[in-house]
């Protein structure tokens, strides 16, 4: 039996930040701006690629970038739109 996917998953391309610094929306590669909560719910949802989910000691949900030691996969790396 031959698995076949029909749409590829989105990664996040560029980002908008706070005045404080802290991540506030996300630019995916088919163009979809997403707000922090959006952006939350489609990497919870497994529809980015280059994400993921975490409780932050707050206890609340947070995104943070892939942690395979590229900098490039960084979201505080992404550029500013």
């Amino acid at each position: 039996m031959k698995k076949e996917k029909s749409s590829k998953k989105e990664r996040f391309v560029a980002a908008r930040r706070n005045p404080d610094g802290t991540l506030s929306e996300f630019k995916s590669s088919t163009g979809k701006v997403y707000d922090y909560e959006q952006a939350l719910e489609a990497v919870e949802a497994g529809k980015i690629e280059n994400a993921l989910p975490f409780t932050g000691r707050d206890g609340a949900r947070h995104i943070r970038g892939l942690n395979d030691g590229n900098e490039s996969t960084n979201l505080r790396n992404l550029k500013e739109f």
